[in-house]
Order: C-alpha cells, then sequence, then structure tokens
C-alpha cells in the first residue's frame, strides 16, 4: 500500500509539473521566397533569367520575348512556360509573391533569381488575373512544392 501511494503521488507531481507547463504545439513555417524584405536592392544580385525548354535546353535572356500589352496570339503571356495548379493556400509573406487558393491555375513564367529557383520558388501570374488585367496582372513567387503541373 505504500509503494502504491508513493507512485500515486510521484505521477500526480509528474502530471501537474506537465499541465502547468503546457508545452507548445510546433506550427508550420514557410520561410519567405526574397531575403532582402525591407532592404534596399543594392545588396542583391540580379541574374538574367532563363528558360529550361521541354527539351532540357537553356535558352538565355536575349532569346525571350517581352510581354506585349495584348499578350501572344494564344492569350497568353509571351514569356509563358507551363501551367500548374495549386494543391494548397499559399499566403504571400512578401509584396514580390502571389496569394494562392487551392484550385487556382498559374502561368509559369522565368524566375529571375537562381536562388529563389533552387529554393523551391517559380515565379507566375495567376490566369485569372491575367485574363482579366493583361499585363496589369501581378508577377510573383510561389512554392514549387504546392502546385501540381498541368499537361
Amino acid at each position: 500500500m505504500l509503494v502504491l501511494l508513493s507512485f500515486k503521488l510521484a505521477y500526480s507531481s509528474w502530471f501537474n509539473v506537465c499541465v502547468q507547463e503546457q508545452m507548445p504545439i510546433p506550427s508550420v513555417v514557410i520561410e519567405p521566397a526574397s531575403s532582402n524584405e525591407g532592404d534596399d536592392d543594392r545588396d542583391v544580385d540580379i541574374i538574367s533569367p532563363t528558360t529550361i525548354s521541354d527539351n532540357g535546353v537553356v535558352i538565355p535572356s536575349q532569346a525571350i520575348k517581352h510581354m506585349s500589352p495584348s499578350g501572344s496570339a494564344s492569350g497568353l503571356p509571351d514569356e509563358f512556360l507551363y501551367k500548374v495548379e495549386t494543391m494548397h493556400d499559399f499566403e504571400a509573406a512578401n509584396s514580390d509573391e502571389l496569394d494562392l487558393k487551392r484550385g487556382d491555375v498559374v502561368l509559369v513564367i522565368p524566375t529571375v533569381s537562381v536562388e529563389d529557383q533552387d529554393a523551391g520558388w517559380l515565379t507566375g501570374i495567376k490566369e485569372n488575373d491575367w485574363l482579366t488585367l493583361g499585363v496589369g496582372a501581378q508577377k510573383g513567387l510561389f512554392p514549387e512544392n504546392f502546385t501540381q503541373r498541368l499537361e
């Protein structure tokens, strides 16, 4: 009986300590695509955009056409590479990122920063924004792993 009472007191003390400390629940943190939030852009390396075609050939930026006011004949941006559909909501942490909802279709265009691309970020324009605003639509970064490529 003394052993049982001793165990109950030890368990009770341990339980009270655990309840009082209330261990925090970890949350998922998504790092912003750019690390220059609030900085001036003097120390940021700007790298010429490149495009990787379907056959793996790298096309330098001089070969990439800029978006015309009306876009290409197909109604897509001249720099258009492919489309993706967002599988998860994404809330932009910086002004150079897109706010996306699950199911949004994004027109992917070349990413200017190799660092962003290497970190798994793509640059694009929401298809609905492109259709309504044309070249005035916001371009922005978004995480590639939140999307699925459309054929």
